[in-house]
């Protein structure tokens, strides 16, 4: 009984010393958007601007949860290696700047 006692008592004070949800880091998010995202938009619009596809009128992202499914989408589809907490500072990045949807 002394060890799962000890055991609890350790696993505890981990989970106290361990954010569970890491603030977003938005240079990352700033970085990737630039070097991954924006240089793919602007090839892909053809007029060197990738803020075109964010603010065009047709835009697919409506609310946060979309904005988060697109970047996992484009993480995947394109096969850009991204970990979710790059998704995740990518994301905080677009909906700070442009969409500025509530969490």
């Amino acid at each position: 009984m002394t060890f799962l006692r000890s055991f609890l008592v350790m696993f505890a004070f981990l989970l106290m010393a361990t954010p569970l949800f890491a603030a977003p880091d938005l240079a990352n998010g700033e970085t990737i958007d630039q070097q991954k995202c924006y240089a793919c938009y602007a090839k892909k619009t053809g007029f060197g601007n990738g803020d075109m596809i964010y603010t065009r009128s047709n835009s697919k992202v409506k609310s946060l949860a979309n904005l988060k499914r697109m970047a996992s989408m484009c993480n995947s589809e394109l096969r850009l290696d991204l970990f979710p907490e790059d998704e995740a500072d990518v994301t905080a990045l677009l909906n700070q700047q442009l969409y500025k949807f509530k969490p």
